[in-house]
């Protein structure tokens, strides 16, 4: 007896059931589904549920776009070298004014073996009186103060007191409110430091 060629053993092969066609169809859609699924969810979310896409950025302060220049408050803040926390203070400082230093030099502290990168200013326009000398000198020895013109700042900071981070390029670029000017900065600056090469 003769063996079937291997035309006649595939025209032997049984003729798959409808459920096994539908079984089949069922796993090339799922496979379809898996792979492209997630791009189309995506697609529809961003373009028709903007709410639910992430903001993007995990760090507490806010980003100033575009940058302001230092250079045009103050020519200390052209070009720094290290990371500065500013303060801008008109001629007295009150107490939310004061909390706000406070803020800075515990950041500034807990910074450990970063501390050294980054530099705590105050600008003014003014003179600052002598109360407010008095405490910078008291509590904050570190805290170097420099005359400009802070009008930029004080556009934003209006009406409450911030702290700005200038960068070692002397570029403003983002700033904290009091609510964020404590652990939630300390966390931003520890893993910008990290991160940067610079300062």
């Amino acid at each position: 007896m003769t063996e079937p060629t291997s035309i006649e053993a595939e025209n032997s092969q049984p003729t798959p059931t409808s459920d096994q066609v539908r079984a089949s169809r069922i796993k090339l859609l799922t496979i379809i589904s898996l792979s492209f699924g997630p791009i189309l969810l995506a697609y529809v979310a961003f373009f028709y549920f903007p709410d639910w896409t992430p903001a993007g950025t995990t760090n507490k302060g806010e980003l100033i776009a575009p940058p302001l220049e230092g250079a045009s408050m103050s020519p200390e803040l052209a070009s720094p070298r290290t990371w500065i926390l500013l303060q801008p203070v008109s001629g007295t400082c009150d107490e939310d004014c004061r909390q706000m230093m406070y803020l800075s030099r515990q950041v500034v502290t807990a910074l450990g073996k970063y501390t050294d990168r980054v530099e705590r200013y105050v600008i003014t326009r003014n003179v600052l009186d002598e109360s407010t000398l008095s405490h910078i000198d008291e509590a904050h020895k570190r805290l170097i103060v420099i005359k400009g013109d802070p009008s930029a700042l004080e556009a934003i900071s209006a009406p409450q007191p911030l702290l700005f981070l200038v960068d070692p390029n002397g570029n403003v670029i983002m700033y904290y409110t009091m609510e964020t000017a404590g652990k939630p900065m300390l966390k931003d600056i520890k893993h910008l430091l990290k991160n940067s090469s610079i300062g």
